[in-house]
């Protein structure tokens, strides 16, 4: 029985890029364009999630005893530049089973990514944020340092990446000093995508340390935008959220 090749980078983008067409559907397309605001550019084939995992995964069954994460990288690298965001999504998953193999240079590959406008939506950016980036941080900690950086760029979406990477690791109370310096670094920002992310990343840590992030909240007061507050107090019981609440009010 002969032997069946494994695709090439190239080929394996164009295969995932026709079951992509083929499950098409525009009224799914339709209702996953009300979820974006007209600044994100969100482009969709209308593909619902449950399918897109799937069509990752057979690409993935294809190539994972061929390809290296070099492979994986320059496959993401062609499917992000897709200006349809479930192949932005095939991409992005599959580079993230090779977690265990990630090298260092791959955070500048990812801040162009973003920086460049492949992910210039909310989706996208938290996608590679939480299944990537995190994992890159975990295996290289020392990227911490460079990476903390991300809060004074122009881009959005590298300031947004710069909160909703760490969030994962903050949960299991990991580089708390990092994601608290981060939050503090983005209160000022005055793009609402970042406040809900400073938000997220601040509820995060409080899974870890709940006094902690009460600390942190009434210490910074009312520089906290009121986004970020509110999300950040939403696991505190109902009480101990309206005080927070109130006594980091303006004014």
């Amino acid at each position: 029985m002969k032997a069946r090749c494994s695709p090439t980078v190239t080929s394996g983008a164009a295969r995932a890029v026709e079951m992509l067409e083929a499950a098409a559907d525009e009224r799914v397309a339709r209702q996953a364009r009300a979820y974006f605001k007209s600044q994100d550019d969100a482009v969709f084939f209308g593909v619902r999630a449950p399918k897109v995992r799937e069509i990752e995964r057979r690409i993935y069954g294809l190539v994972k005893k061929a390809w290296s994460a070099s492979e994986a990288v320059r496959f993401a690298d062609m499917m992000i530049r897709r200006k349809q965001l479930e192949a932005k999504a095939v991409g992005i998953l599959l580079l993230s089973r090779y977690s265990r193999s990630f090298d260092e240079t791959l955070l500048a590959a990812v801040r162009g990514w973003l920086a460049a406008g492949y992910c210039s939506n909310w989706a996208t950016t938290d996608l590679l944020s939480t299944a990537v980036l995190a994992g890159l941080l975990k295996r290289h900690p020392r990227l911490l340092e460079d990476f903390k950086r991300w809060t004074a760029s122009e881009s959005l979406w590298v300031r947004r990446a710069a909160a909703v990477s760490l969030t994962p690791l903050a949960r299991r109370g990991e580089h708390l000093d990092t994601a608290y310096g981060v939050a503090s670094a983005l209160l000022d920002d005055r793009e609402d995508l970042i406040h809900k992310a400073v938000g997220w990343l601040l509820r995060e840590c409080g899974k870890a340390d709940a006094r902690r992030l009460e600390s942190f909240l009434l210490e910074n007061g009312p520089r906290i935008p009121r986004t970020a507050l509110r999300y950040a107090v939403e696991r505190f019981a109902p009480a101990r959220r309206r005080r927070l609440l109130e006594r980091t009010r303006p004014g």
